[in-house]
């Protein structure tokens, strides 16, 4: 016998204003890691 799938909270679709957010962390990960790099490279005289 086959049960349906039960939609769980995790797979509702994702708002607009949830996307933003996430692209936003990314954006700031991003920079972040970069000037991270750029530091170390300084350092090591690169």
């Amino acid at each position: 016998m086959r049960y349906k799938k039960r939609r769980g909270a995790h797979e509702k679709p994702t708002a607009w204003p949830d996307k933003m957010e996430l692209l936003a962390e990314d954006i700031l990960k991003g920079i972040i890691s970069g000037l991270i790099t750029a530091a170390i490279l300084k350092l090591l005289n690169w």
